[in-house]
């Protein structure tokens, strides 16, 4: 840093950059303007005569090195004793080959201040070369570009900062001119679609084949419509790399505008989600046989409850076909009465029927399927393969199931497999009760929120305090030989189902269990 001197060095460096009056030469002028103009421009230079190393620095040389005019002397050596000490050796090398008859060159270099500060300096060398051949003086400029490489090595950081984070998360950055079609790919963004960019040129139609083709016109429609309405958009989608496989990517954009609100250029980040997509498929696969664990749990449990539902058919069959078989023995076939309990037999097999399919239906390994419901036959259907297991309790059902309501949006087997899980869980709380009536309760009614609302009441021990929200936990469990699993899948089917379950105590005892599906029309 230049010091600041006294006052008369503050006077006499004031007036040298007072410019010339008109009335002075025009080379007074020349002199002060290309003083001004290295001050500016942060340049100073310096000439050497080489054969009687006689040296002149321009003032802003002086600034630069920071030496004092008053008191230093030009010198090489004085140049060279500020030069970096790590540097110095290079830039000896430098000058003693422009000595001996190098070519003129460029060079970046650092000064040690004398104060232990570092400026960074750009020289450019020029040899003139006598008659003879030989370098005679050595013009050199020394432009301090301290600030500039401090700028550059910031943004270089930055750089490395933002491509270190892209790597991490696997984003990747981009920019596409809508008009041009021209489009930019930061190397994250290479890297997520497995290109080399020295071997590819890159194009938003390469882009788009590799766009999975299922995907293609959905993506091509959105980025239209963006463009159209000048908004952002958001969309996933798969790319298919070129060793074959696929990648999921997110992708968002946003649009930047001219002066006249034209769109200039979508910017914008592409995320490959795909280990996050494998995750979710695992988990769902996980909690898939989670759930069907649990249903072959609660059907072990019913054993007695489908061996009495089919039973009752079996037997009527049974009956029916004896029936028949005496009205068509008489000596004058009755055919009518024959009929009438054929026709019975027939009903009878497809009650049969329709048990095992709902029992088949419970113990398979099926992905949801989202129908319109009549929610009431659902709660029925489980009522009536739960009637043995509960009467075993001695547990009695209340229903109130208003006729008319508005079709659910769901999965029969998994609401079922929720209403079981409920239902067995309140008749276990209510076997816990030595004295008092055992009543199971179960209701359903349209909320005003498009949902409807199925309620499972018990009279049974209750909640402790604290324990309806812990209860909905995996691994949780308030039985002596629970796993913890069964309210945990029944939170994790209603929440998909696009509703929410609780608890709550009901008064002078027991439990109020309660969940919510979606009204058909009504699903987000």
């Amino acid at each position: 840093m230049a010091r600041k001197g006294s006052k008369s060095d503050q006077r006499k460096r004031k007036i040298a950059t007072r410019p010339p009056k008109q009335t002075d030469s025009w080379s007074q002028r020349s002199k002060f303007h290309l003083g001004e103009a290295q001050r500016l421009s942060r340049t100073g230079h310096w000439v050497l005569a080489v054969s009687s190393q006689r040296i002149f620095w321009s003032p802003e040389l002086f600034r630069i090195f920071d030496f004092d005019p008053a008191t230093q002397k030009p010198s090489l050596s004085a140049l060279l004793k500020r030069v970096h000490p790590e540097d110095q050796p290079d830039v000896d090398k430098k000058i003693n080959s422009l000595i001996l008859g190098g070519p003129g060159l460029e060079h970046d270099f650092r000064l040690m201040l004398s104060d232990g500060s570092i400026k960074h300096i750009h020289a450019v060398l020029h040899p003139l070369i006598s008659n003879s051949g030989k370098t005679s003086e050595i013009i050199a400029t020394a432009a301090d570009i301290t600030d500039r490489v401090r700028s550059e090595g910031e943004l270089k950081r930055s750089e490395t900062y933002l491509a270190e984070a892209q790597k991490i998360s696997h984003t990747g950055c981009w920019a596409r001119n809508p008009n041009t079609g021209a489009l930019f790919w930061s190397q994250e963004e290479w890297r997520i679609f497995g290109l080399d960019p020295e071997k590819t040129r890159l194009s938003y139609e390469m882009f788009l084949q590799m766009v999975h083709p299922d995907d293609r016109a959905s993506l091509e429609e959105t980025s239209r419509r963006a463009v159209r309405e000048k908004k952002s958009y958001d969309i996933p989608f798969r790319i298919v790399l070129p060793d074959g496989s696929i990648k999921h990517i997110h992708s968002v954009g946003k649009p930047f505008f001219e002066k006249s609100g034209g769109v200039t250029e979508y910017i914008g980040v592409s995320m490959d989600v795909t280990e996050r997509k494998r995750d979710e498929a695992a988990l769902q696969l996980a909690q898939a046989e989670l759930a069907r664990v649990a249903r072959l749990t609660t059907i072990g449990e019913l054993a007695a409850s489908i061996a009495h539902e089919i039973n009752q058919p079996l037997s009527a069959i049974s009956t029916n076909c004896l029936a028949a078989r005496r009205w068509l023995g008489h000596e004058v076939p009755n055919l009518a009465e024959a009929k009438q309990a054929l026709e019975r037999t027939i009903k009878d097999a497809q009650r049969a029927s329709d048990v095992i399919g709902r029992i088949r239906a419970l113990l398979k390994h099926d992905k949801p399927k989202y129908t319109a419901l009549e929610i009431n036959d659902v709660i029925k259907e489980v009522v009536t393969m739960t009637q043995s297991a509960l009467a075993a309790r001695g547990v009695s059902v209340r229903i109130d199931l208003p006729p008319g309501l508005p079709h659910a949006l769901g999965d029969r087997v998994q609401l079922q497999q929720v209403l079981l899980n409920l239902i067995i869980n309140g008749a276990d709380a209510m076997g816990l009760v030595a004295s008092g009536p055992r009543i199971l309760g179960l209701s359903s009614r349209v909320e005003p929120s498009n949902n409807i609302l199925i309620s499972i009441e018990d009279t049974g021990t209750g909640l402790e305090a604290g324990l309806s929200d812990r209860i909905f936990d995996p691994l949780f469990t308030t039985k002596p030989n629970g796993m913890g699993m069964g309210l945990a899948i029944c939170k994790s089917i209603v929440e998909e189902h696009g509703g929410r379950i609780w608890a709550l105590p009901r008064s002078p005892n027991g439990t109020v269990f309660q969940f919510t599906v979606p009204i058909l029309g009504g699903r987000a």
